[in-house]
């Protein structure tokens, strides 16, 4: 058995259009030009090309045709075995993701909620007319702008500006009763 070396696969590689060999193998795996890692697939795969001429145990003169199909075989699997890392990895990074939204949009329940409870918000709440009542639930629950809020019902600036005074005074009213 001989012993074949790097730098002679690498010359394989460039004569006789070998090459080929790592394009079709991309080709096969739906690797297009326009991906976005098509140049990192096409240099591991003239890595493998190499590897696999290394690892060759026959005569490569003699036996070229084999060695090609040898070598696409090697550099075939070795781009499919880059494609699912890169979709497990994906794929991580999409349900840690998932798990991040998951907890962040129960966290924002838990906050709602925690509004909900409080005892002024409550009372706020119930002794405020509808378009109050709106008012009170933009600007504390979803802490929209008054100018946000104002294009959210249709109104103008000012009228928001008069929620808020009068959602204020009933707020200070109770304040001032509840610590008497």
């Amino acid at each position: 058995m001989e012993k074949h070396s790097i730098q002679a696969g690498f010359k394989l590689l460039y004569t006789d259009n070998n090459k080929k060999i790592i394009y079709g193998a991309a080709k096969r795996l739906h690797i297009m030009p326009f991906h976005p890692n098509y140049d990192d697939f096409i240099q591991e795969g003239a890595l493998s090309f190499v590897q696999a001429y290394v690892r060759y145990p026959d005569n490569i003169e003699q036996n070229l045709e084999k060695f090609r199909v040898f070598a696409y075989q090697a550099v075939y699997w070795r781009l499919l075995d880059l494609i699912r890392q890169t979709n497990r990895h994906t794929e991580r990074i999409q349900s840690d993701q998932d798990a991040l939204n998951s907890q962040v949009q129960s966290n924002l329940d838990h906050a709602y909620e925690d509004i909900y409870h409080d005892q002024l918000f409550r009372h706020l709440y119930q002794n405020c007319t509808k378009s109050e009542r709106l008012f009170l639930i933009d600007c504390y629950v979803l802490q929209l702008k008054g100018s946000e809020i104002a294009k959210k019902h249709h109104v103008t600036r000012q009228c928001v500006s008069n929620w808020r005074r009068t959602v204020g005074n009933k707020a200070l009213a109770y304040i001032s009763k509840s610590n008497q």
